[in-house]
């Protein structure tokens, strides 16, 4: 705060040192080329970051803001003089005046707004938001069961024969045979529909032969 430094670049060299050491000492035991996603992963945070600065620190040209505003002023003005002088009718007159007046002006006060979305308007973005959904993400990483390792029941069957004779696999070709008819009483199929596993037109890489 004192040389008033930038405190997400300060953080963002915190965070790519602490995984470098990590790496080092052997807390992150990933190879080099997998590590490097993460640096980039980071490093495109913060160009994201950059990219919604410049939209802030970008203002509308200060030219075009008093065009548009003498424009504006030169509209309102001129706008009823010329409306009264070809619509002589005591209620359209005022209707016609105040409709393309007021959708100007109304354009001009949606575009300040939608100049610089990050705020605590009604029509800026729910920044509140996104903190709270980032906040609940980091949290769910600190989880204990965030670390947990996916694994099988030992209930459950691997064997190929035991899932072959289990699934109803299909004979014909994935397009070709369309009408086949479960087996079983009344028309009924005893075993669980899968995909078709085998088709006869499938040919591996580098081989002329079909299976």
């Amino acid at each position: 705060d004192n040389h008033k430094f930038n405190k997400v670049e300060v953080l963002l060299h915190l965070v790519q040192s602490l995984v470098t050491d990590a790496h080092e000492v052997g807390t992150i035991q990933i190879p080099a080329p997998i590590l490097s996603r993460v640096y980039q992963t980071i490093s495109r945070g913060y160009v994201n970051l950059l990219n919604a600065k410049k939209i802030t620190d970008t203002k509308f040209p200060f030219p075009y803001v008093q065009l548009i505003t003498l424009l504006l002023l030169l509209h309102t003005l001129m706008a009823p003089l010329a409306i009264t002088s070809i619509i002589d009718h005591l209620f359209w007159a005022p209707v016609f005046v105040f409709v393309p007046v007021f959708g100007t002006h109304a354009l001009n006060f949606i575009s300040i707004e939608l100049e610089d979305p990050f705020g605590d308007d009604d029509n800026d973005l729910p920044l509140i938001h996104f903190q709270a959904e980032m906040n609940n993400c980091l949290l769910m990483l600190l989880h204990p069961n965030a670390n947990i390792i996916a694994g099988v029941s030992d209930n459950c069957i691997v064997d190929f024969e035991d899932l072959l004779s289990s699934v109803d696999v299909f004979t014909g070709h994935l397009h070709g045979d369309r009408h086949h008819k479960p087996n079983g009483e009344n028309g009924v199929s005893k075993r669980r529909t899968s995909i078709h596993l085998f088709a006869p037109s499938f040919k591996l890489v580098g081989s002329s032969k079909s299976n």
